[in-house]
């Protein structure tokens, strides 16, 4: 066994295949632009057929990280010049079968997955914490149906599910310090991908002109946490000195991934982005820190440039404004409003909640309603799920941030301990925007918790092999 786990740990990508996979998510890329945000058909074949080739030849760990990352150049809200939004590849379900083809994909990847590890699920230390909220989703979906009588409320299991998913698939494919490399390779190349289709659709014009007078080019949740996942976790390779493939190339687009992030709609994203930075400069030491100042001092000069250029000023003034002040008829004020009636829901069904698909009764009046979601994901899990909802989505928490706040002190590699560092500033971004959006009920930004979750909890391992290697390598040389 432990000569099969060492084959099988070094096994790292031939060049030639790194380089076809990156080919081909870029064809997938210039396909999704030419398309001007709505992809062409030609596009979604390609999502769906490449992965399976991957699989074909025996990879679900390079099909995972080519669906993933052609899945983050589609939007799952679309602008397109007539400001009208459009169903997109998520809510179009395949014929027969009530699954969409992002579904389809995960099912075939779980399935692969499955045979290949030969029914064995490897096990974290978050399994139980994400047991106790599955029992909490569970219960949630069963409670839906005795207050409504409607099994078929399944769109907030569904998203659900997908996180379950992205988790199950990442901890069990991601197995490898080159799977690892692959994965966020492809991924930082998808997300300069979207960000330049954001540019191309600034200049043509695209996008929703709200009332701030400011265009934004996309409106999804996911979008905006692509692009902020994306600035940190490069910006911590950057400052920590540390090799990443295509590193000068990356370097190069950060500017664009800025200019798309900020003519972004979620304004929560700036608040979260940040949340992360502090988290950056407060894991990083002494020297890292000084280039740290350096690189923020960079950004905020290439953000004025930008703002400069684009002559948005006052309408990014105004989007700040918003947050820091915010109007009786403002989103901000929104909020709140929605949090106190969700308060409501709360002391009105605290053990159960109203259940995974359920309508929150809307005790305060407002001039716009949502009474499916809450724009807090801890106080929606609390509304749906009741207290074990709430407790167990905090343990998440709480005991990913502490195992990954101690690996940051072992981690021996310098590539694995700058993922680490790089992936608790994300999740603290991501949990700063969680505080303005019900997070598991939009699609993309599950499957990306799950993603995160997962990659944190396989370093420590990928570490232990790699210097167990060295050890192995210099006995080796010794005798």
């Amino acid at each position: 066994m432990m000569k099969a786990s060492r084959a099988e740990h070094s096994c790292y990508l031939q060049p030639s295949s790194m380089l076809l996979m990156l080919i081909v998510t870029g064809w997938v890329g210039v396909l999704t632009l030419a398309g001007v945000a709505w992809p062409p058909y030609t596009a979604v074949a390609a999502a769906l057929i490449i992965p399976c080739a991957a699989l074909f030849i025996g990879r679900p760990d390079w099909a995972f990280a080519l669906f993933f990352a052609i899945e983050t150049m589609f939007s799952e809200d679309v602008l397109l010049v007539t400001e009208q939004l459009e169903q997109t590849i998520y809510r179009i379900p395949l014929p027969y079968m009530g699954l969409n083809g992002f579904e389809l994909i995960l099912l075939i990847l779980v399935l692969a997955t499955l045979l290949q590890r030969r029914g064995v699920i490897r096990r974290t230390a978050l399994d139980s914490s994400l047991f106790l909220f599955g029992a909490a989703c569970l219960l949630g979906y069963l409670s839906c149906i005795l207050f409504y009588h409607d099994p078929a409320r399944l769109f907030e299991p569904r998203r659900l599910l997908h996180f379950f998913i992205a988790y199950f698939l990442t901890v069990n494919l991601i197995r490898t310090k080159s799977s690892l490399r692959v994965f966020l390779t492809l991924f930082f190349l998808a997300v300069c991908l979207k960000a330049l289709q954001g540019v191309y659709l600034y200049t043509a014009g695209s996008g929703l002109l709200i009332k701030w007078k400011i265009r934004a080019i996309f409106t999804g949740w996911a979008d905006s946490l692509c692009f902020v996942t994306f600035l940190l976790m490069f910006g911590a390779f950057w400052i920590e000195k540390i090799h990443f493939p295509g590193k000068r190339f990356f370097s190069l687009m950060v500017p664009v991934v800025a200019f798309s992030f900020l003519f972004s709609y979620k304004r929560a994203y700036y608040v979260a982005i940040a949340a992360g930075i502090a988290a950056l400069f407060w894991v990083q030491g002494g020297k890292s820190r000084f280039r740290m100042i350096q690189l923020v001092f960079i950004g905020v000069l290439v953000f004025i440039l930008l703002i400069s250029i684009t002559g948005q000023w006052q309408a990014i003034g105004m989007r700040v404004e918003s947050i820091l002040n915010p109007t009786k008829e403002s989103s901000a004020n929104y909020r709140l409003v929605e949090w106190r009636n969700a308060m409501i829901s709360i002391r009105h069904n605290p053990l159960l909640g109203i259940g995974l698909g359920g309508v929150m009764p809307m005790e305060i009046w407002l001039s716009r309603t949502n009474l499916l979601g809450v724009h807090n994901t801890f106080l929606w899990a609390a509304v749906k799920m009741g207290v074990l909802g709430f407790f167990s989505l905090c343990l998440i928490h709480a005991v990913f941030l502490q195992h990954l706040f101690r690996q940051n002190k072992i981690l021996q590699d310098p590539f694995l301990r700058t993922v680490s560092r790089g992936a608790a500033c994300v999740f603290i971004a991501f949990t700063a925007a969680e505080m303005f959006a019900p997070m598991f009920a939009q699609m993309r930004t599950a499957a990306w918790f799950g993603i995160i979750l997962g990659i944190g909890m396989l370093l420590k391992e990928m570490d232990e092999f790699e210097l167990e290697s060295q050890n192995t390598g210099a006995r080796g040389k010794n005798s």
